[in-house]
């Protein structure tokens, strides 16, 4: 077997990195595509079907489907039909798995190639961050859990830093840590003789950063209705906001021979991020040293503002109200003035208390 290893693309700025709007949508797959065809799980036969017999045939499906994770996805995909489609793939209704042909180097078929999304588990992050200012540096500390509903356990995770960090040291008692390195390379195909081929950048070429957790060891994974503890991370960053990359996998086992190319093609579209990683909205380090406090003010803005969407901080609430209205005096004001971070209300809830402790890390 080879392996397609999935990418984490991101061309990041201070905002865009911190969040996407899909990132919030919860933990269902995040699907920008429908596939050619929905299989049908008796007849075989590689029919086209029109936009209009595909949209009923999803009704159908999902009429039959029972509540959960893979009819979620048949709705999803009901709502998205339109004359895009993946290339080579149909869609297994029964498992969520997306079904292409398999093709030997002679043209005999060898069987169907199936491919499970790899952000089937529905994680949430929590994190403590703790300053150590003889040290001039900052601990970071997360726990990753998985939602009882999680079809798949997760495997790897890693969090996005916009600039490359030389200050970091990464932990954890069982699972692989490492960064990705810059790179041209998006996916990497590796036989067993260790050759590559690759395509596109991996990361951006402003220097962004991706540093991972990863377990290579079954009993090790975090299982749906588990979480695991003790991630850490070390850092002269100061605390924002980031996005974490959750995955249930991190490469796609291929076949030894040859796929077709409208195959191929659907699966550089299957292993883009959002097909393959949920994306969650945490805090992590974020900015270097010497960073104006203008330009954290604004991204902190940014990020609460997000929060407050996604329901995670009350709109009502008299501590946020004053947070938003502090963090928009400073990231206004001119860069010498040193506007004071003047929030008087106490933080209300684990949530509240966590964002003071941190905005004031980065701020005060």
């Amino acid at each position: 077997m080879l392996r397609f290893t999935c990418p984490i693309v991101v061309w990041l700025t201070v905002t865009v990195q911190c969040l996407g709007q899909d990132a919030l949508q919860g933990a269902i797959p995040q699907l920008s595509f429908v596939p050619a065809r929905v299989c049908d799980p008796v007849a075989t036969d590689d029919q086209e079907t029109g936009d209009q017999s595909l949209r009923e045939e999803i009704e159908r499906l999902i009429a039959d489907l029972p509540r959960g994770r893979e009819r979620d996805v048949a709705e999803k995909l009901l709502k998205e039909v339109s004359d895009r489609r993946l290339p080579g793939f149909c869609l297994d209704p029964r498992t969520g798995d997306f079904v292409a042909g398999s093709v030997g180097s002679g043209g005999a078929g060898l069987g169907e190639f199936r491919v499970s999304l790899g952000n089937r588990g529905v994680p949430e992050i929590g994190v403590d961050v703790t300053a150590r200012p003889d040290e001039g540096a900052f601990d970071y500390v997360y726990r990753v859990s998985n939602g009882a509903e999680a079809g798949a356990p997760i495997v790897t995770w890693g969090l996005m830093t916009p600039v490359a960090d030389r200050t970091k040291t990464l932990t954890h008692p069982i699972w692989q840590v490492g960064a990705a390195a810059l790179s041209d390379r998006v996916v990497a195909v590796t036989s067993r003789e260790g050759t590559e081929t690759g395509m596109g950048p991996l990361l951006s070429p402003g220097g962004s950063e991706l540093s991972r957790w990863r377990t290579a060891a079954e009993r090790f994974a975090i299982q749906a209705g588990s979480s695991l503890s003790l991630f850490g991370v070390r850092s002269d960053f100061l605390p924002g906001w980031t996005t974490a990359y959750v995955g249930s996998d991190d490469a796609i086992e291929l076949p030894e021979h040859p796929l077709p190319r409208d195959v191929m093609a659907g699966l550089e579209v299957l292993s883009r991020p959002s097909h393959y990683y949920t994306a969650v909205l945490t805090m992590g380090r974020k900015f270097e040293p010497g960073t104006a406090r203008t330009w954290i003010a604004g991204d902190w803005l940014f990020g609460v503002q997000s929060m407050v969407v996604a329901g995670q901080l009350m709109s009502g609430s008299p501590y946020v109200a004053e947070l938003l209205d502090a963090l928009f005096r400073i990231a206004g004001s001119a860069s010498e003035a040193q506007v004071p971070l003047n929030v008087g209300s106490t933080p209300n809830g684990a949530m509240e208390a966590l964002v003071d402790k941190a905005v004031r890390m980065a701020l005060d």
